[in-house]
């Protein structure tokens, strides 16, 4: 299956991950609390640490192995099962930790964090990167769509008042457990029966530890971010920054799905030998992320103000001039999301991927320290607008020999000056009609037909590819 394709298969999953947070939001912020939101999101959080360190690296590390090599069956089964029992050891580690956390250090909401524990089981039974490996997006895309929206409408039936916060936690983790689980159907045809090379799993253990260490360092500083807004500033400004990074990250989950596509065919590409495609295969990838990404980016920063204000309400309308800062975010985030992940661990260079993430988060915690006292939620998003270009610079540099990095620039400049002009035409309209809802809707798909048409005139390939798999998948389907 091509990468246009699985990208568009990938696409279609993170929209509908995005969908069921913005469909379920206004339900249960009338069910719950603001307090009963924020004990779920609390303990939540920490639960994620746990859950970080069960997977360890293995969804980007086992991704690329069974890519290696995923055209040996007998191989690919002694892989397989070999990187699952690993995995299922650091999750059975990092569920016991957790308890004895929860047993001895947990006072309040006890019971809360004993469920939410349970998010540990959907790590261990997570296969996906044997999919992805595959480069088979199909099933793990349709199966796990199925599963969420009956998980949406078991929310909308179950959960009726402010007394089912522990039903909804329940029934938020029973969903994740069941999209797991209807993975494993599929898994028989890849792969044959139990086979554990204990080599394997020894071999292991090292490249996960490298690929653990950027991972934290990501969650962390971005978590830390919050956290030093909040005892530097107020909890106000920790609401209006926690906000203002939805909007972006929302986007930058559609844009990234490319890199979870591309990774594999990269890797196999290594394992075969045919090194000199690789270059090719990223400075191509390059320029089809940087053609969403750049109207992406510049598209919100015109007209977030006026979506932040009927979105969440005018009491976050504050949140308009920090989610039109953070924009810019999107262009860093997607060029270093192929250079970075797709290109440096999927060449075994994790080690350059660290440095740059090291550095960037040591940029971030830094300027925070500086900027949050004076500025709040505004010094934050700045400290991060800076941290994430100096990452990706630091990668830019580190492939320099390896990759044509000034062409690969030059190459995406079209697209930032079709994504001005489109700006500059649709700003007016925001100022022009003054409901908020149809302005944004009349700028989006105006941008879109400007960005669309300015493409077409000059006749970029990029749209013309997306344009062709989009029809070769509806032609499949109809047939």
């Amino acid at each position: 299956m091509s990468i246009v394709k699985n990208y568009i298969y990938n696409t279609v999953y993170q929209i509908m991950m995005l969908l069921i947070p913005l469909i379920t939001m206004p339900y249960i912020t009338r069910i719950f609390t603001k307090d009963q939101i924020g004990v779920q999101v609390y303990t939540l959080t920490i639960v994620t640490y746990f859950m970080l360190f069960g997977m360890l690296g293995m969804q980007l590390y086992a991704n690329r192995q069974v890519a290696y090599i995923r055209d040996n069956k007998d191989v690919l089964t002694k892989t397989f099962w070999s990187l699952y029992a690993t995995q299922i050891v650091t999750c059975l580690i990092s569920l016991v930790l957790y308890y004895l956390y929860v047993g001895f250090l947990v006072n309040n909401y006890v019971m809360i964090y004993i469920i939410q524990g349970l998010n540990i089981l959907c790590v261990l039974l997570d296969v996906s990167w044997l999919f992805m490996g595959l480069e088979d997006f199909k099933k793990v895309v349709i199966r796990n769509t199925i599963v969420k929206l009956v998980g949406l409408g078991a929310i909308f039936i179950f959960v009726r008042s402010s007394e089912d916060l522990l039903l909804y936690i329940i029934l938020t983790i029973l969903v994740n457990i069941l999209g797991m689980i209807s993975m494993w159907f599929y898994v028989p045809k890849y792969v044959g029966k139990i086979s554990v090379d204990f080599k394997i799993v020894k071999s292991t253990i090292k490249p996960l530890l490298k690929l653990f260490l950027p991972q934290i360092a990501t969650q962390v500083y971005l978590l830390l971010s919050k956290t030093m807004i909040g005892a530097l500033s107020s909890t106000a400004e920790v609401a209006l920054y926690e906000y203002s990074q939805k909007i972006v990250r929302m986007i930058l989950a559609l844009i990234t799905s490319i890199g979870v596509v591309l990774m594999p065919r990269v890797s196999n590409i290594i394992a075969k030998g045919r090194h000199d495609e690789v270059a090719k295969i990223i400075e191509k990838t390059f320029k089809f992320v940087s053609y969403i990404a750049m109207p992406m980016a510049i598209g919100l920063m015109c007209i977030s103000q006026i979506l932040v204000s009927w979105f969440f309400g005018e009491d976050f309308k504050e949140a308009g001039i920090l989610t039109s800062v953070s924009s810019v975010i999107i262009i860093a985030v997607s060029w270093a999301n192929i250079i970075g992940i797709q290109y440096l661990i999927a060449i075994k260079q994790e080690n350059k991927y660290t440095v740059s993430i090291l550095i960037s988060a040591g940029v971030n915690l830094l300027m925070n320290a500086i900027l949050i006292k004076a500025y709040g939620a505004l010094g934050a998003v700045i400290s991060l607008v800076v941290a994430e270009f100096v990452g990706v610079i630091i990668q830019f540099f580190l492939v320099r020999k390896e990759l044509n990095v000034k062409n690969m620039l030059l190459g995406v400049v079209k697209y930032f000056v079709a994504a001005i002009i489109m700006g500059i035409i649709i700003i007016p309209i925001g100022i022009i009609i003054k409901n908020g809802i149809i302005a944004n809707i009349i700028q989006a798909t105006l941008g879109a037909i400007v960005y669309g048409l300015i493409m077409f005139i000059i006749k970029d390939e990029v749209q013309k590819e997306i344009f062709n798999g989009i029809i070769s998948i509806v032609k499949k389907k109809a047939l």
